[in-house]
């Protein structure tokens, strides 16, 4: 984290004035990436040869950077304030707030709690969260599970409200979106170990994400599905985990009821270790959907990764993994890779 300016916020008309601190947080990564599906590659690369100018490549070269800055105050009444924003994303905003704000976070603290809003995770993701990632790019992250207050259910670029309140071991979140989208969990834990658990719901007529094709949204026979959400379309998602000797293992499940439409059951392990420099990580994740249409085949998704990082310090890593996708509906599975180096300061 770079510092870059200190300056003065001025908190309205006839408020003191607060010393608050901005930052400026850079990451990125560089090198390539591999893939293939039924013997073919599943990227697309220039050739002047080919009738359409491209041709199919079994591998990429990849590279991204972000530039995230964020600003910090405290209020004469104590109360911490700030906002960060992720340039990369401010730039491609989409939304009813069709500017560079709406694609940021803004939060006041106190003893209260916490209340942001913005394009933030809900109540349920910030008490459940993830499975361990791998790879330079994430691979599609499939390592995620799906929630649904945010993965495309709500109206794009419509802020979530979020209220959370920390005592002792214990977190309560509650979220909620202009749209009539809403989340509540909890979440407990000890030295080694946590657990949560989180509800949410989203308003009929919007549409939820089942299966998303992953970061690599080019590749042929996209395999993307979504449901319009019936009445009462809601999640009950849970996750535990426990950390000992440099180990973390984590398990989720997920359960997506769309009435009328489809279930969907979501459950995954991860195993996460390190130890002098290096990190090892590795994932299962599988999505079965049951259609509520007979004529409609159920279907099976199972997602696997492996990957490791080491450490080259002051924020420079090493960086690389494998994954498979194995969706229920294709002829064959998809299998990507990557590596390169990533940094962070």
């Amino acid at each position: 984290m770079r510092k870059i300016v200190a300056c003065a916020l001025v908190l309205g008309s006839g408020a003191g004035v607060a010393n608050a601190d901005a930052t400026a947080n850079v990451e990125g990564y560089f090198g390539a990436a591999f893939g293939s599906f039924d013997g073919n590659g599943i990227f697309q690369t220039a050739d002047g040869k080919s009738s359409t100018g491209l041709t199919e490549s079994s591998y990429v070269f990849v590279y991204d950077l972000d530039v995230t800055v964020s600003a910090t105050g405290t209020s004469d009444s104590g109360l911490t304030f700030g906002a960060s924003i992720d340039i990369d994303d401010a730039a491609t905003a989409q939304g009813p707030i069709s500017d560079l704000g709406s694609a940021g976070e803004i939060f006041v603290a106190g003893d209260f709690g916490t209340l942001a809003m913005g394009d933030i995770d809900d109540a349920a993701e910030s008490v459940v969260g993830d499975l361990a990632g791998v790879g330079l790019t994430g691979l599609g992250d499939f390592n995620e599970m799906l929630y649904l207050v945010t993965s495309g259910a709500e109206y794009a670029g419509s802020p979530v409200a979020l209220y959370t309140y920390r005592s002792g071991h214990m977190t309560l979140a509650f979220a909620f979106t202009d749209d009539r989208g809403w989340s509540a969990g909890g979440e407990y834990g000890g030295d080694f170990w946590d657990v949560g658990l989180a509800y949410e719901s989203v308003q009929s007529g919007a549409t939820i994400t089942l299966r998303d094709p992953g970061d690599l949204d080019h590749i042929p026979n996209s395999p993307a599905l979504s449901v319009i959400a019936p009445d009462n379309a809601h999640q009950t998602i849970a996750q535990g985990a426990v950390r000992l000797a440099g180990v973390t293992l984590k398990g989720a499940y997920g359960l997506i009821d769309a009435q009328g439409e489809a279930d969907l059951a979501q459950y995954g392990v991860s195993a996460e270790y390190g130890w002098s420099g290096w990190t090892v990580a590795a994932y299962f994740r599988e999505a079965d959907t049951d259609f509520d249409d007979p004529a409609t085949s159920d279907i099976k998704d199972r997602f696997y990764g492996l990957g490791a990082t080491y450490d080259l310090g002051g924020g420079l890593l090493l960086a690389g993994g494998v994954a498979v996708w194995d969706f229920d509906d294709l002829p064959s599975e998809y299998v990507v890779g990557d590596f390169g180096i990533s940094f962070n300061f």
